[in-house]
């Protein structure tokens, strides 16, 4: 082995050297920050590339030397000519390295300004956070009482419904009443009697008199229930029962299928689960 080859082994064993120990030296130096290392780690592998791509030629020129020694001046002066590149881009690496130190200084300043911009934003985000849980306990208190504002109107409602159609009726039969009493009423008709428990229902009527229909439920299945009366006592889709016990509100039943003897509805409204013989009318 020539002492040529020798000196450029040596320096490119120098160069791998000083270079790997660069590299460590700001690995161990750097903030872990994702563009710093992606930057550091590209250029670094630019220098391990060309130290590679040095090595390739070293060894050509070794195998060029083997076979062909007459041409050994002249590979001798190309190897000279390849060692002033190599010391060249030598320099160029430590000017390259002294450019990477600077900037690892600068990002090591910008990464401590950002802890501190992340600290500030955390103390923000935790007093938010506060502030929403504080939102949140108030939004729930207010839908709970919204909740049981509107089941109060709604019970409200339905009695006010149920007074309405009883202030009706009363209408009606002080009507009758009063042209009974001038003579004039044909022969005189039942009031409908109310029946608590799961007594005989009172007598219905016909709907298109406009009298009240009552009936009994005979059967519940889930939020369906079943009347005692049909088409033939007059009742119709759409209409609206009232179920009570003790003349307490207990749920309304709007019609949904009718037979000639039995109805069915849902239940509305429930304010207490309905039992199998309470009593459902068109009026309290």
């Amino acid at each position: 082995m020539s002492t040529l080859t020798k000196i450029l082994i040596v320096l490119l064993s120098l160069l791998s050297v000083y270079l790997c120990s660069s590299v460590v030296i700001y690995v161990t130096t750097a903030t872990n920050y994702k563009q710093a290392y992606e930057s550091l780690q590209s250029e670094h592998t630019a220098l391990q590339e060309k130290s590679t791509g040095f090595e390739q030629q070293l060894e050509e020129k070794r195998r060029e030397l083997a076979q062909l020694s007459d041409k050994l001046d002249t590979e001798i002066n190309n190897l000279k000519a390849d060692r002033n590149k190599l010391e060249q881009e030598l320099n160029n690496v430590r000017r390259e390295k002294t450019d990477l130190d600077e900037r690892v200084k600068t990002l090591a300043a910008a990464a401590l300004k950002f802890e501190e911009t992340v600290g500030g934003m955390r103390g923000d985000l935790a007093n938010t956070r506060s502030e929403l849980d504080q939102a949140r306990a108030e939004s729930i208190k207010l839908t709970k009482n919204l909740d049981e504002i509107t089941a109060s109107l709604e019970e409200k409602m339905a009695q006010l419904d149920a007074a309405t159609a009883e202030k009706k009726r009363l209408l009606e039969e002080k009507a009758k009443l009063e042209q009974r009493i001038a003579g004039k009423a044909p022969a005189f008709e039942p009031v409908t009697s109310t029946v608590s428990g799961p007594a005989t229902p009172a007598p219905t009527y016909d709907s298109a008199s406009n009298v009240p229909l009552q009936g009994t439920i005979t059967a519940i299945d889930g939020n369906l229930a079943t009347l005692s009366i049909g088409a033939a006592d007059g009742v119709e889709k759409g209409m609206v029962f009232h179920v009570t016990q003790n003349d307490n509100f207990i749920c309304d039943i709007k019609i949904t299928e009718v037979d000639a003897e039995v109805a069915a509805g849902t239940l509305q409204l429930v304010q207490q689960q309905p039992r199998i013989g309470d009593v459902a009318s068109t009026t309290w």
